[in-house]
């Protein structure tokens, strides 16, 4: 073995076994796909040509899905004929195009030459670079070439046999190789003539670089879409920025109001299907994310011209364009995946409630779809017009693909509010299962037309993951708790248009979601309720509870939390007699509609006084609104029904110095006479309003405590009821404030719970 190939050979030994030699990650980002591309440009002009070792007729692809390649590695790195070709095409044109080092070219040659595009140092060529170029310079100087009657036989084997060549002198200028022509025979030492090899050159160029556009155009949204509200979120930590009255007058201007009209949390019969009207300062986010879609579609794009690729800049725009689509779907796909997901980490690094983000999730996942489909039509237009559409409708990643963008085009119909409102558990059901199918759908689309070449599979990998791990973080709170059992009963008065459900053995704080294995046959479904843990002193101390209703969240429901600690006195008592055990209890009140709460209802019908059901617990997920609230000097709270139970917990945390008042409307008096011991035991400094049977009069309300304020302490506005009571509050504060009417800080925060 000569002393270069032995160097050769001790560098693929020393690599890690299975390593490849494009490296790891997307295009672009740890990946290369034709790098030096002026040594792939020399292949890609031969590859098509049959060796000698060529096996005929082979029905065997050694290339890729779009580029097949009959000849086996093993048989490119030893056929003589090829090795000394590509010596020479890369001695000839690399120094002119590219010039790579030496060490990069051995690189190449003892990672692709048997294999092409993707590299694998498996296959080790028999002869070095070195030695393959001096052969090649070697007939290049004594010349070959063959009579007219010189020919090609085929030996018993079926391999290819060359005749004897007659071997000439250089003959002053005449070139003394055989020029390569595609698809033919390479059966000796041949030239590739420049055209041929800038044709390919050109297009591998091309087709990389704008292959590195669709890696970066993609990182960059799904990053903007993921940090952008941590960027804005830092604003909060400005000194003062929240006191400011110019600061109250953007967000009354610019971020709180609904784009368009009053309603945000009423529904809007115009958006079909129903919708939710983001507020302006949602719509900045979605209208930014919405420009970089379309102008990361667009282009910027690279057309060299001529290439062997792309026949016209038409036909490319059409690929890649189709191309860039898919990518994006997926880098607007992880970052849909995030802002769902209940454990999402940015709910307590941004403080933006998980009902902001929920919005933004369903615009996230419209572009989702509408990449996704762009990505199918115009490459479905592509080789309709410029490939050979019959033979790729048949192939596996066209049959996943229609998997998958079916699976997306569908989430959208089967997400639309009014099913969500109407049929919340279909919903539910059916928004796993097309969840999955996408999933699946296009991860084995890359994996039949890629495989792991360029590194798109990661994508998949990262939204599998998100997913994922949501679930079974999910699946391990509800192990932390364990299996326990909720005593469901009717809140006294109501006619059970209220229940209670307590669950001793608990203690959480926030939402919590709750399964009921034996409710019925979504056994598996998880519901979200708002909840407070109660504590009770057994033995010789005083018992000390806390209680707070709470409603179920599964129609927009408003909640939160309401904890009593231990009476103090009771706590620090004495050495002498011995501690008593702590017991805890969630307790949760829900009200009765369709669903899950109609079937406790009519259970606990059946039941009797009592009815006692196994309960698996996911949670708790905490608010961030003692936060936002932590500057205020004034709180200002407005519950209608229910919602009381979602300010009551800030209430109680809101005492002197600072003080706040409570504005509470419900339709009867049997919330009122059940909430009577968390009313009284409400601070001093809190002045408590309460109507029965009639509406709030909410611009009463906020022109008394915004323009008929003094001073300049910062007001906290919180409003948890219907929807058309916290927008009529979003409604009259803004305006108010918009129009010079009043210029006192304010913040205002909708307790609601949203899908």
């Amino acid at each position: 073995m000569s002393r270069h190939l032995a160097i050769g050979a001790l560098f693929a030994a020393i690599l890690p076994r299975g390593a490849i030699a494009d490296g790891y990650g997307l295009i672009g980002w740890g990946k290369t796909m034709y790098d030096p591309p002026c040594t792939f440009a020399c292949r890609g002009v031969i590859s098509k040509c049959p060796l000698l070792c060529t096996p005929k007729d082979s029905a065997v692809n050694h290339g890729s899905h779009h580029n097949p390649v009959s000849t086996p590695p093993e048989c490119f790195t030893s056929d003589p004929a090829f090795l000394r070709t590509m010596a020479l095409c890369i001695n000839t044109y690399c120094p002119t195009s590219d010039a790579p080092a030496l060490s990069k070219i051995e690189d190449y040659w003892y990672s692709h030459l048997g294999t092409g595009s993707i590299g694998n140092y498996q296959y080790v060529p028999v002869i070095s670079y070195t030695e393959a170029l001096i052969a090649a310079r070697e007939d290049e100087r004594k010349g070959v070439q063959f009579p007219n009657n010189t020919s090609t036989s085929i030996d018993e084997h079926g391999n290819h046999n060359m005749l004897r060549a007659r071997i000439i002198r250089r003959n002053g200028d005449m070139n003394t190789l055989p020029t390569i022509k595609s698809k033919q025979p390479l059966n000796v030492t041949s030239v590739i003539s420049a055209s041929d090899w800038k044709l390919e050159y050109n297009g591998l160029l091309n087709f990389e670089t704008n292959e590195k556009g669709h890696s970066t155009y993609t990182i960059i949204l799904m990053l903007i879409a993921l940090f952008l509200p941590v960027i804005l979120s830092l604003l909060r930590f400005v000194p003062g920025l929240k006191r400011s009255k110019w600061w109250s007058y953007f967000n009354s201007v610019l971020n709180y109001p609904a784009l368009w009209g009053s309603n945000h949390r009423e529904p809007v019969a115009m958006i079909a299907g129903g919708g939710l009207v983001p507020t302006r300062g949602q719509s900045m986010y979605i209208a930014l994310i919405s420009v970089l879609n379309i102008a990361f579609l667009v282009g910027p794009y690279v057309y060299l011209s001529p290439q062997r690729t792309f026949g016209s800049r038409s036909e490319q725009n059409m690929s890649v364009m189709g191309c860039r689509a898919g990518a994006l779907a997926l880098g607007n796909m992880v970052a849909m995946f995030v802002f769902s997901s209940r454990n999402n980490v940015l709910l307590y690094i941004t403080g933006w409630s998980h009902s902001t983000f929920l919005l933004l999730h369903r615009w996230l996942g419209y572009w989702t779809i509408i990449q996704t489909v762009l990505h199918s039509i115009l490459l479905l237009a592509y080789y309709n017009k410029y490939g050979d559409y019959a033979s790729e409708l048949v192939r596996l990643y066209w049959i996943w693909g229609i998997v998958g963008t079916v699976a997306a085009v569908a989430i959208w119909p089967f997400s639309l509010l009014i099913v969500r409102q109407k049929a919340y558990e279909f919903f539910y059901f059916m928004h796993i299962v097309l969840i999955i199918l996408f999933l699946v759908g296009y991860y084995y689309h890359i994996w039949y037309v890629f495989e792991y070449r360029w590194g798109y599979e990661i994508w998949a990998f990262i939204a599998i993951g998100i997913w994922g791990k949501d679930r079974i973080w999910r699946a391990g709170q509800m192990i932390y708790h364990g299996w326990r059992t909720a005593k469901i009963t009717s809140v006294e008065g109501s006619n059970s248009e209220y229940l209670r459900i307590d669950i001793d053995g608990v203690h959480a704080e926030g939402v919590v979601y709750l399964c009921f294995p034996t409710l019925g046959l979504n056994f598996w479904q998880t519901h979200p309720f708002s909840v407070v843990s109660s504590f009770a002193r057994h033995g010789s101390q005083q018992a000390t509870t806390t209680k707070s209703i709470l409603q179920d969240s599964e129609k927009q429901a408003e909640a939160e939390i309401t904890i009593a600690s231990p009476n103090q006195s009771d706590t620090a008592s004495t050495s002498s007699v011995p501690p008593a055990e702590v017991v805890s209890r969630a307790s949760i009140v829900i009200r009765t509609r369709t669903g899950i709460t109609s079937r406790l209802a009519a259970r606990l019908a059946m039941a009797g006084s009592e009815l006692r059901l196994p309960v698996l617990i996911e949670g708790p997920y905490h608010s961030n609104v003692s936060s936002q609230l932590s500057q205020c000097t004034t709180l200002v709270c407005i519950a209608g029904g229910v919602g009381i139970t979602g300010v009551l917990p800030h209430l109680h945390q809101f005492g002197s110095p600072r003080h706040g008042r409570l504005y509470w409307s419900m339709r009867d008096t049997a919330l009122r006479s059940g909430l009577a011991t968390e009313i009284a035991d409400l601070p001093a400094s809190i002045q408590v309003e309460i109507s029965a049977g009639k509406r709030l009069d909410i611009e009463s309300i906020i022109r008394e405590e915004l323009a008929g304020r003094t001073g300049d302490g910062l007001v906290g506005i919180i409003v948890c009821g219907p929807a058309g009571l916290a927008d009529d509050v979003r409604k009259h504060a803004t305006g108010m404030t918009s129009r010079g009417t009043t210029r006192a800080p304010y913040i205002l925060i909708d307790e609601a719970f949203s899908w």
